[in-house]
């Protein structure tokens, strides 16, 4: 019997049973569980009764203490009161004025005298001095606002701030009675229309793309408008956590520009379904909110971070021809930098350090960051380490959509970068990483080779049409087998079918066997017979390239956005077969150079606020250029670059054109020979320029 009672007792306890503290009133008066479905519960409807609502109460629930360091919070007012704080926060002050106001009440508070009593007001917005007896105030309240920043504890200034609540007579400012006011005392089922400035106010922030999760952390007093015909210095914009030492100043700002203005370089969709909404800029905002509340990030989430804020300083910086924001990118690249040093040292041997899809995020940014800045060198660098870092650590796991977004982005990058970087094909680091990943015993994951070999193929129509499985087609990292897989997010992120990025990759291949035959290395090298059979099915693939269904775009401006790119990629293809394959004349490409150079002029006339500067523009743009003989057609493919570069402000595009600069300048001294891009990189003279 003792027995069964001590069995029932830990069965009780193991069971949490939790009161319902939060139910509506007509539920809890009958003692009846509650749904708290807002804004009437379900089982008041259900009996026809009227529902009491909800009363405003801080509940703690030590019952589930329990949970491993979980931190939640629940909303003091409901759904309707916060909505009229927020419109009444709003219509207050314009977004446009915010820095204005704020700039304002620090003039008047710098001239007020130390002994005067100070009670400025605009909008939300007050600075005011509480005067008390010298005798009630705290020790370290006769301390200046400086020396109580530099060295008091974040513990000591709590506890000095609960000595101040503590105190009986502490009168509300008039904009916090207003608050309160607003809060209280209007009914629950009233909901009183936005004022004028509201609706101001809200038709001046629809630049801004989700910037509603920004307002989670931040208020928006710290979201300055962004004006690139009179730029500001981040000296200009502050924030409330300018106090937190570990939180740039313009953080917040940088974070905004890359949110409007810097994703549209990485795809060329506007849906908020693409890696960067969902995991880069979720990523970033946990990082600065955990910043600001002390938390200890680890350096992968830093590496992300200050990587994010170096892009969008680059961008900045060219944008707005200003070298203080250029000064900024560098300081901040070189703190990205530092930190991936610091992650990589313990991506491998220790153990939860960091998340898988932390590390990578930070990899993949550093990528971006190195691209942006004009810095080949350096993104062959970081696309290996990738590469390392998903064979030993993503191919063995299982993959969720967030984690296959994020190879998604790698592999496109990677076949682009390897399209035109053929010099790095035998470099000491390319020979580690994959040393390290045999050595591993990991490398059985991967499907395809480790150094872009052709796969054995002979008839590529029938392979393209083969269903790949989910193991090859998670696992096949380089896309080295053709077939076709259902689950591909290619045309989500960047608007290209996976078969495209194949045909690509299935081109760099048989150039790398090219290159292994000239260079007198026959060990398991394709007859020529094979390799003439591989190039002739390569080009007819090309030249009857089947285009995807652009249904599922509902937009009509992406849908001409993503038809010019697919007719520019396909003539990019072409152009790069027979160059790269065949090293056809450049005189036989001009119908194709100039189709190219077409999509892109109609891109622009379709939408001229469109930075054009994914690698489905960018890359196409390069290929086609290099080949161009027209003086007019090589002064639009100049003007075409030097446009986005000013629209972008990235060095991407002015280094990309002076790298085909170079191609023309060659081809005037070569008394007609043909010079391509390829020649360009075998120069190594040429090719530590580049870097």
């Amino acid at each position: 019997m003792t027995s069964v009672r001590a069995g029932v007792h830990e069965l009780h306890e193991s069971i949490t049973h939790t009161r319902s503290f939060t139910g509506c009133a007509t539920c809890r008066t009958r003692h009846v569980k509650c749904d708290e479905r807002r804004p009437e519960c379900s089982m008041c409807q259900y009996f026809g009764l009227a529902c009491g609502g909800y009363k405003n109460d801080i509940f703690f629930d030590f019952e589930t203490s329990r949970n491993d360091g979980v931190r939640f919070r629940r909303p003091l007012f409901s759904v309707k009161e916060r909505e009229r704080m927020s419109e009444w926060l709003l219509s207050s002050v314009p977004p446009k004025t915010t820095l204005r106001a704020l700039s304002r009440i620090d003039e008047e508070c710098e001239r007020a005298n130390t002994s005067d009593e100070i009670e400025i007001h605009r909008g939300p917005f007050g600075a005011f001095r509480l005067n008390q007896d010298q005798h009630t105030l705290p020790h370290d309240a006769t301390v200046n606002d400086h020396e109580q920043t530099e060295s008091r504890s974040p513990e000591d200034m709590i506890q000095s701030c609960d000595l101040y609540l503590a105190s009986s007579d502490m009168l509300l400012s008039p904009w916090s009675q207003a608050l309160m006011h607003l809060t209280f005392d209007q009914p629950e089922n009233v909901l009183s229309p936005p004022s004028p400035g509201f609706l101001e106010a809200m038709t001046d922030q629809d630049c801004v793309e989700d910037d509603s999760a920004l307002s989670e952390y931040l208020p928006t007093s710290c979201l300055p408008d962004q004006s690139y015909n009179n730029p500001a210095s981040p000296a200009s914009f502050t924030s409330s956590m300018s106090t937190t030492k570990a939180v740039p100043q313009d953080a917040v700002f940088l974070l905004k520009h890359y949110v409007s203005a810097v994703i549209s370089l990485m795809t060329p969709l506007r849906h908020s379904k693409t890696p960067w909404h969902i995991l880069f800029i979720p990523h970033t905002k946990s990082c600065l909110a955990g910043l600001a509340l002390g938390d200890e990030l680890s350096d992968a989430s830093l590496c992300a971070f200050y990587g994010t804020l170096a892009i969008s300083a680059f961008s900045l910086g060219g944008v707005s021809r200003s070298q203080i924001w250029s000064d900024k990118a560098v300081v901040y690249k070189e703190k990205a930098q530092k930190h991936a040093r610091m992650m990589l040292i313990t991506a491998y041997h220790v153990t939860k350090v960091a998340k898988y899809k932390s590390i990578l995020m930070a990899l993949l940014t550093m990528v971006q960051v190195s691209m942006f800045s004009g810095n080949r060198r350096s993104s062959e660098y970081y696309f290996l380490e990738a590469e390392k870092f998903i064979r030993l650590r993503g191919l063995p796991r299982t993959k969720s959509r967030k984690v296959r977004l994020l190879h998604h982005c790698y592999v496109f990058e990677r076949i682009i970068h390897e399209s035109v970087f053929i010099c790095g094909a035998n470099s000491r680091q390319r020979h580690r990483v994959h040393t390290a990943i045999e050595t591993s015993g990991l490398g059985m994951y991967s499907l395809d080779s480790l150094s872009f070999r052709l796969w054995g193929w002979e008839n590529l129509d029938q392979e393209m049409m083969r269903v790949r499985g989910q193991e090859e087609g998670e696992n096949d990292l380089h896309l080295e087998r053709p077939g076709f897989w259902s689950n591909s997010l290619y045309p989500e992120i960047f608007g290209i079918p996976e078969p495209w990025i194949i045909l690509l990759s299935q081109i760099i291949r048989l150039g790398k066997e090219k290159d292994a035959t000239e260079g007198n290395d026959t060990s398991d090298c394709l007859s020529l017979k094979e390799f003439i059979g591989r190039a002739k099915t390569l080009e007819d693939y090309i030249n009857n390239l089947r285009r995807p269904s652009l249904e599922n775009i509902h937009s009509h401006l992406d849908h001409e956005i993503i038809e010019n790119m697919l007719n520019a990629m396909q003539n990019a293809l072409g152009i790069y077969f027979y160059r790269r394959i065949h090293d056809v004349n450049a005189s036989l490409l001009q119908q194709k150079v100039e189709c190219v150079l077409d999509n892109l002029l109609r891109c622009k006339d379709t939408d001229s606020t469109v930075v054009h500067g994914s690698a489905g523009f960018i890359w196409p743009a390069f290929i086609a250029a290099c080949e161009a003989e027209d003086p007019l057609v090589q002064a639009s493919f100049s003007d075409w670059f030097v446009n986005s570069a000013r629209r972008s402000g990235l060095s991407c595009f002015t280094e990309t054109l002076a790298n085909i600069q170079r191609i023309w300048q060659e081809k005037t001294c070569t008394n007609g020979r043909s010079i391509t891009w390829l020649d360009l990189m075998k120069n190594t003279m040429l090719l530590q320029q580049l870097s």
